[in-house]
């Protein structure tokens, strides 16, 4: 297996569909939560209890791999990094 620099490269994931409408529906969450500066869901979750441990493991695979500064500035990562952990918790 070809190894890479950074230790959480992973150019070789495949992605899981069976959960991308529930990442996309979290992601707009995060995105409304950064854009109005709060913490506060503008709409609540439907559909996810079953699935809350998978999606959890979702977001966190994208906070472990936002790249800084490939991706984003510092500030901007970390607040991204706190608002997928926020919606992470919120899952239920």
């Amino acid at each position: 297996a070809k190894r890479f620099q950074a230790p959480l490269a992973d150019p070789y994931a495949q992605p899981n569909m069976n959960y991308s409408s529930k990442v996309d529906e979290s992601l707009r969450v995060v995105v409304q939560a950064l854009i109005d500066g709060t913490a506060v869901p503008t709409t609540r979750s439907t559909g996810v209890t079953s699935d809350v441990k998978s999606l959890r493991k979702c977001l966190a695979y994208l906070r472990d791999r936002v790249g800084v500064p490939r991706d984003m500035s510092y500030p901007a990562a970390m607040q991204l990094r706190a608002h997928l952990n926020w919606r992470m918790e919120t899952l239920s």
